[in-house]
């Protein structure tokens, strides 16, 4: 009887300990669907089936599920996938474009006024060759993420196994990687097509997953998954009254490809974490829809909490099991973007030099107008180059840049010719004064050196003003402001710095803009006297809490010189330097050009605070002075000031400023949308 017992003892015991044993459990996969910015709510489905004690033994995604998922499959935890997706800057990541920091001041500059630029290599109908997006930033981005993963290696083999899913456009048939480089795998699994550029490999064109196995629990069974958890952000097909952006379409384009197999692959899910996703799309990039839409993720998970425990007794594992902990994952520190091996196979190579651009700009004074630009290298070293530029719009015009690197390509020379014809309005103490049209020709060649934050340049242009159909007050003689047709030759040098971090609503650096020129009529002195022209403006952006920037200003410009033409006139007037011409300086409460004295000096503060993404509301004070003699150039202050509404959009920044002055004495609006150019 003793024996009896202990071996009933004995084989109880070998049971539990074969129960215990981790290979007789049945093996979990979760598998993660595709929907672009919709899926960083796998993060958050993650968390919570952490959580719950499942553990995880194959991954499998598609499109952005292939992101989460090949990241999860290497170490990384929810909450260092988390804090990813919150700190990058998606409109930057999700384009070409490059780092403010690291580009020339010069190029930034040229292409900052533009809504749009792509760059091709050989002809303009290579521009938009496989996609808009070549990938870039992306390909740095998932090179920097996966290092160490960087060799071809069977995904069976990293920490936890893992398959991703895109399709061969080449035989239209799905492609599922279960070996080769991580970074490669991921970026062909969201190649949206006609959004990225293709990934070209082995014999394929990879495009994204979701055209054909948007939700793939086939490739986990196939892979030897005996349970499979889901978690799926399609919202289902959309009505016509929805389908109204590209994103709109696209999506639902991958959604009715790939249709039959997505609702055989949720018959097929033991758990199905469907999330909800409505009011957002695959292009919510923004920090507050990627909070919301983790949130959300962690909230469908849950909601299957009890499904989650229940599973685990069909795996096999006791309620109360846990699962050796996942990750983390080892990051490096962090690094220049520009500095890490990218991996080849998805490397787009450098931008080439050649572009095709497009700006467009209206605001209530000079309503629409729209500016076209190309730049062409013209040999193959790249050491000389053209451009030209056309403007339309009240202001027409169109110039001609060829330069030539002839020994550094930071130094250059540059030969341009430019031909303005405008119509212009002026006024005077806040009364429209004239109204006057000209022809402007410019012929410059400068010498220049550009850094990142620094670019300076000497030289000298002719310039000829010939003027036409000028309106003035009755009895005023048009001699006292010279409207007469012009010749000038001006030497000029300049410096300009420029550290702001940002293209519209910075929130730290400055900028720098120094200019000293020499005006002669006969290529030596003006109106026989030495006329030199000195100005400067600087602006700043100060961060005091993550929402709230200050932004001071203060510029000048003074004549030196008792004579002089209107060519050379200060103005002032508008939000910006140089708003309708070169010699104009900014004053909120001015939105026209205004006359000016010979000695001009304006000054402000503007308070902005960030509403949500991409909403702003700024509060500007200034103040300024001018004459024409330097004793009389504090007699009469002016002073002015503005509320506006921003809105940052894809097409520049969209904003109505009310404001109001002692010069114009009336509550003025003035409405822009685009870059200034």
């Amino acid at each position: 009887m003793r024996r009896l017992c202990y071996l009933i003892l004995l084989l109880l015991t070998a049971a539990i300990a074969t129960q215990a044993q981790p290979g007789t459990r049945k093996k979990v996969a979760v598998v993660l669907s595709g929907g672009g910015a919709k899926g960083v709510a796998h993060i958050g489905a993650l968390k919570v089936i952490e959580e719950a004690g499942i553990p995880i033994d194959y991954i499998v995604g598609t499109s952005m599920g292939s992101i989460i998922g090949g990241l999860y499959a290497i170490g990384y935890t929810p909450e260092q996938m988390d804090s990813l997706v919150s700190i990058q800057d998606w409109g930057f990541i999700l384009s070409d474009a490059v780092n403010r920091g690291e580009e020339l001041l010069i190029k930034k500059q040229r292409s900052e006024q533009y809504t749009l630029t792509v760059p091709f290599k050989n002809k303009p109908k290579d521009a938009l060759k496989g996609g808009v997006i070549a990938g870039r930033n992306i390909a740095r981005l998932f090179s920097e993420l996966t290092v160490g993963y960087h060799d071809s290696i069977d995904f069976n083999r990293l920490p936890i196994p893992f398959a991703c899913v895109a399709e061969d456009l080449v035989d239209g048939k799905e492609y599922v990687f279960h070996s080769g480089k991580l970074a490669l795998a991921m970026r062909a699994s969201m190649s949206i097509p006609g959004v990225f550029q293709p990934v070209k490999w082995n014999g394929m064109v990879l495009v994204d997953g979701g055209m054909c196995n948007n939700y793939p629990v086939d490739v986990a069974k196939e892979m030897g998954a005996d349970i499979v958890i889901g978690v799926d952000v399609k919202e289902g097909l959309s009505s016509a009254e929805d389908l109204n952006t590209l994103s709109d379409i696209a999506g639902q384009i991958i959604d009715l490809m790939g249709v039959a197999k997505y609702n055989e692959n949720v018959q097929n899910s033991d758990v199905h974490i469907h999330v909800n996703v409505k009011g957002y799309s695959s292009a919510s990039f923004t920090p507050q829809a990627i909070q919301v839409l983790m949130e959300r993720g962690e909230l469908a998970a849950r909601r299957n909490w009890e499904s989650l425990i229940e599973l685990k007794r069909r795996i096999g594992i006791a309620p109360n099991y846990v699962p050796k902990k996942h990750g983390p994952f080892a990051t490096r520190q962090y690094k220049d973007l520009n500095d890490i091996e990218i991996v080849s196979e998805i490397d787009p190579g450098e931008i080439p030099e050649n572009t095709i651009s497009v700006g467009v700009h209206f605001d209530n004074e000079s309503l629409a107008s729209l500016i076209l630009g190309t730049n062409v290298t013209l040999n193959k070293r790249k050491t000389h180059q053209a451009s030209l530029t056309v403007r339309l719009g009240q202001q027409m015009g169109g110039r001609l840049d060829y330069t030539a690197h002839p020994f550094n390509p930071k130094w250059y020379v540059t030969f341009s010719y430019q031909l303005d014809d405008n119509d212009m309005d002026l006024y005077n103490n806040g009364d429209k004064f004239s109204t006057y049209s000209y022809i402007h020709h410019l012929a410059q060649i400068n010498i220049s050196r550009s850094w990142n934050s620094i670019h300076c340049s000497v030289g000298g242009r002719y310039e000829y003003f010939n003027y036409q159909n000028i309106l003035v007050p009755s009895g005023f003689d048009d001699g006292d402001l010279d409207f007469r047709n012009q010749h000038l030759v001006v030497y000029y040098g300049r410096m300009l710095f420029d550290t702001y971090d940002r293209r519209t609503y910075p929130t730290k650096g400055c900028k720098w803009n120094l200019m000293a020129e020499l005006y002669t009529d006969n290529g030596v002195r003006y109106a026989g006297k030495i006329s030199p022209v000195i100005s400067a403006f600087w602006e700043g952006a100060f961060k005091i809490r993550n929402r709230f920037t200050i932004l001071p200003w203060i510029g000048g410009r003074a004549i030196l010189n008792d004579e002089y033409s209107f060519a050379m006139t200060n103005m002032v007037g508008g939000n910006t330097p140089g708003r309708y011409v070169s010699q104009q300086l900014p004053f909120v409460g001015i939105d026209y050009m205004q006359l000016a004295g010979s000695k001009l000096f304006t000054a402000g503060m503007r308070f902005r605070q960030r509403m949500g993404s991409n909403h702003y509301v700024t509060l500007t004070g200034n103040t300024g002075v001018q004459h024409d003699e330097w004793k009389e150039l504090f007699r009469h202050m002016m002073w002015g000031g503005g509320l506006t509404y921003g809105y940052d959009s894809f097409l520049g920044p969209i904003e109505i400023t009310f404001n109001y002055s002692n010069i114009t004495h009336k509550l003025g609006t003035y409405v822009r949308l685009g870059y200034e150019f």
